[in-house]
């Protein structure tokens, strides 16, 4: 018997505009239970998931990759369906998940996922900072049909940008993946599978070409693209979306500021090997690796701390390039061609903010470390002068980095919240990785309502929907043991990172003793 023909682009979106007619109508603990059922099946996928991706980057052989594909992948999207569960049992018994932040004042976002905050995230600071004077709250509209146009990079983003629009956002869901992300499709709809179930979410193949027709097409009330400034722009200038909502995450050029002053050598190894990590993670195609990386001209450790970054970057293994940007970008980045096929992880020092200008003014998917010495007389001017740089120089404000050892964040403390206030990033990351706060779901993410549209436009997964938020603070405490378990060389990292995912999905102390003995091999 021959195949029912598929329905058309115009049945799939009256069918998800019907189910997301009746999305606002459904009792919240109705809806808690939908995220609750999507953990599960989250978790049931989770070993397909990330072997598919491994084998999709060609990075199959590399054992360290099983971890980062667990924290980029089924990780961050248990943890934020607990948390909107969480979120919408709160409403159903009366109460709001969080109290309104008053403006100029700040939401301490941490813990939100109970005992297992408390255990695993202990001494991890996440705080919402709002303005003042105040923002207006955001506004949700009810009902609709959001196109998540899916990012081919880090395999949670189009899952998460999708449970964003359907359960906080009050809309069904019409999700094009990336083509990057073609071999993964079937594991993302069974991941969703209730989701799917209800109506609300249609998964949809297609190129550029039909992401952008997807766009134009009049059943599609607003677009979410997590993408190329490019795109956005060509999308912001499609006559067909006028009138519609568009957000975007744009990426960065991502500064990593290391605070100069009296160091002891363990603390230089510590931060170096945290940047390495973070430059070369994802074969450098992230958009929070540090990228720039800003040290005191003058800092008589400089020299010493260099060549430790230079060190740990050695020690992570060359990778074949997935995304089709990284080896143009990685000979931009590096003034040089790769040695063979894979890409290893490289620093390339003494850059000058004017004579390489172009460097700083793009994103690069590369994991590629740009060293800019700035001058500065003392801490104070030295992180006048870099903030500076960042303002001006520096594409993008999705997140930057600060490193100093406790010492000397007690020393310059004021110096310190002040250069935090000038910079224009949406998240603030103090020795700790930007990737985190993506990842925490407690904290959303995106860009200030005051980032220029080429930075990227609003924020995703606001949780907690207390006011237009500034920015996001985050905090790990430096040196921290045991180290974190994404991080190279973790013999029980992806073991850990798994254990976590299905206690998201179904807590219990079995999950978590599990996650805790994994994580301290």
């Amino acid at each position: 018997m021959p195949a029912a023909p598929a329905p058309s682009i115009d049945a799939i979106l009256s069918a998800l505009r019907r189910a997301a007619r009746g999305l606002g109508d459904r009792p919240h603990a109705e809806r808690a239970a939908l995220a609750l059922r999507c953990g599960h099946r989250v978790a049931a996928v989770a070993d397909d998931w990330v072997a598919a991706s491994r084998a999709a980057k060609g990075w199959t052989a590399l054992a360290a990759t099983a971890a980062e594909e667990w924290a980029s992948g089924p990780l961050p999207v248990a943890r934020f369906l607990r948390l909107l569960a969480r979120r919408e049992q709160d409403l159903a018994r009366g109460r709001p998940p969080q109290p309104a932040a008053a403006a100029g004042s700040h939401l301490d976002v941490l813990p939100a996922a109970g005992l297992g905050d408390r255990w695993l995230l202990r001494g991890v600071r996440a705080r919402l900072v709002y303005p003042d004077p105040p923002a207006p709250r955001p506004t949700r509209p009810a009902g609709g049909v959001a196109l998540v146009l899916g990012a081919g990079n880090v395999t949670a983003t189009p899952l998460l940008d999708a449970l964003d629009q359907i359960l906080l956002r009050g809309r069904a869901v019409l999700l094009k993946p990336s083509p990057l992300h073609a071999p993964l499709r079937a594991v993302f709809a069974r991941a969703l599978a209730p989701l799917v179930e209800a109506g609300l979410l249609h998964l949809e193949d297609g190129d550029a070409a039909a992401g952008t027709a997807l766009a134009g097409h009049p059943g599609v009330d607003a677009v979410h693209l997590t993408g190329a400034t490019a795109t956005a722009a060509a999308l912001r200038a499609a006559p067909a979306l006028a009138g519609k909502e568009f957000t975007a995450e744009l990426g960065c050029c991502t500064p990593a500021f290391v605070l100069p002053g009296a160091w002891r050598p363990r603390e230089l190894r510590w931060a170096a090997t945290q940047l390495a990590a973070f430059t070369a993670w994802n074969g450098g195609a992230t958009c929070v690796a540090p990228r720039v990386l800003l040290t005191a001209r003058d800092w008589p450790q400089r020299a010493a701390f260099l060549h430790e970054v230079q060190r740990a970057l050695g020690a992570l293994p060359a990778r074949a390039p997935f995304h089709p940007a990284a080896r143009t970008d990685y000979v931009q980045a590096a003034g040089a061609e790769p040695p063979g096929a894979e890409l290893p992880p490289v620093l390339r020092q003494g850059l000058d903010a004017d004579r390489d200008a172009s460097l700083l003014a793009r994103e690069h998917f590369a994991p590629v470390l740009l060293e800019l010495p700035v001058a500065g007389a003392t801490l104070a001017a030295w992180l006048a002068a870099a903030t500076a740089i960042v303002r001006e120089r520096c594409f993008g404000s999705l997140a930057a980095y600060l490193w100093a050892p406790a010492h000397l964040l007690a020393a310059h403390q004021h110096d310190v919240d002040l250069a935090r206030a000038r910079l224009p990033h949406g998240t603030l990351a103090e020795n700790a990785w930007a990737g985190l706060g993506y990842g925490l779901g407690s904290a959303p993410w995106g860009v200030p309502a005051t980032a220029p549209w080429p930075h990227g436009i609003g924020w995703a997964r606001d949780l907690w929907q207390a006011g237009a938020v500034q920015r996001v603070e985050l905090a790990a405490p430096f040196g921290a043991w045991p180290p974190a378990p994404w991080l190279p060389g973790r013999r029980g990292g992806a073991a850990a990172l798994r254990a976590l995912t299905h206690h998201y999905a179904d807590p219990s102390p079995r999950h978590l003793l599990a996650t805790a003995v994994h994580a301290c091999r």
